[in-house]
């Protein structure tokens, strides 16, 4: 049963492709400029983001997270960084209250990018949870509402319908921080809820790759590696014309060096998710708890775990330190324990 600490402090992840505004959206949450935001189509958002939040009485964890379009990260590597804090999160009784995943309504189209952030947050998610989902579409000051109005049916009736029709809301974000105060209470009113990943990792203990989200990661990684694999076959097939000549057979090389490459990283990458992420996740709480000689308030002891999987930006000691006052907590406790 959790106690009363336990129901003071909840998380919400924020997803969405890059560029699509969620690290704008928690600087507005906050108050102030915590996290870097992004001016081009390149992510600024390399790892995955703690920062908290309070609204009301509630104390709320928000995770900003990188797409999965990221432009130096792969796919692979994003999805066992959420997976770890999930994991985390689950297995300390933080209570999850949803995720808000997030869409540029500027965009004419719905590119290949967007639907594979989207998917991949779905399958995160599962279907019990869709009705813990906020779908939001961020950039309104940038279009005409007739031309907004018009993109928001078409997702809601086309592209989100699956999650919409499962009780997954969309709301509007118009880039003040009553807006993102307006979306984020929705969720906060809601119970808490458990996302397929989390039971996939934890309660079954299943690898990354044997979840459905971890799955479609992978599925894409082999057709992907299989594409590259034919290239090499027709690089040899061409080897032959290449003897004769020099600059022909630099450039040969040089192409199946890129595309040999290629292959290797796919493969690490499947190997990457074989992990048995929340059996490593539950060892290494409990190589953080055996550090503490005493007892420890709830609060203080989820943020400094929780600190072990995520970056914890150095704008937010102010909050903390008022959290950890509240715990009766004296804040060094955090440093102490790094």
């Amino acid at each position: 049963m959790e106690d009363s600490t336990q129901q003071q402090l909840s998380m919400i992840v924020m997803m969405g492709v890059t560029g699509a505004g969620k690290s704008y959206f928690i600087n507005k949450l906050e108050g102030r400029n915590i996290v870097e935001e992004g001016a081009d189509l390149n992510s600024c958002t390399q790892k995955c983001a703690l920062v908290p939040v309070q609204i009301g009485q509630s104390k709320v964890l928000v995770i900003d997270t990188p797409g999965f379009d990221d432009t130096k990260r792969s796919d692979s590597e994003i999805l066992d960084e959420i997976a770890r804090i999930l994991a985390c999160q689950y297995q300390l009784g933080v209570q999850l209250k949803g995720v808000v995943y997030m869409h540029r309504i500027t965009d004419l189209r719905y590119g290949n990018s967007a639907v594979k952030t989207f998917e991949i947050c779905k399958r995160i998610c599962g279907e019990d949870a869709l009705k813990n989902v906020l779908l939001v579409n961020s950039r309104w000051d940038q279009v005409d509402e007739v031309t907004g109005a018009k993109r928001e049916k078409q997702l809601r009736e086309e592209f989100w319908s699956y999650m919409f029709n499962r009780g997954s809301n969309i709301g509007r974000y118009h880039g003040s921080r009553e807006s993102a105060q307006s979306l984020v209470s929705q969720l906060i009113s809601k119970d808490s809820v458990t996302l397929e990943l989390q039971k996939e990792l934890v309660d079954q203990n299943k690898t990354l790759n044997q979840t459905t989200a971890g799955s479609f990661v992978n599925d894409d990684l082999e057709v992907f590696k299989k594409e590259r694999e034919k290239e090499l076959i027709s690089l040899e097939k061409l080897k032959q014309d290449c003897e004769n000549d020099r600059a022909m057979l630099r450039q040969y090389r040089k192409d199946v060096e890129r595309e040999s490459a290629r292959v290797k990283a796919a493969q690490n990458q499947q190997r990457s998710l074989q992990k048995p992420v929340g059996s490593e996740v539950h060892e290494e709480i409990q190589k953080k708890k055996s550090k503490l000689s005493y007892v420890v308030p709830f609060i203080p002891t989820a943020l400094s775990i929780l600190g072990m999987f995520v970056d914890i930006p150095d704008g937010v000691t102010s909050l903390l330190t008022s959290w950890l006052f509240d715990s009766g907590m004296d804040p060094s406790f955090l440093s102490d324990l790094s």
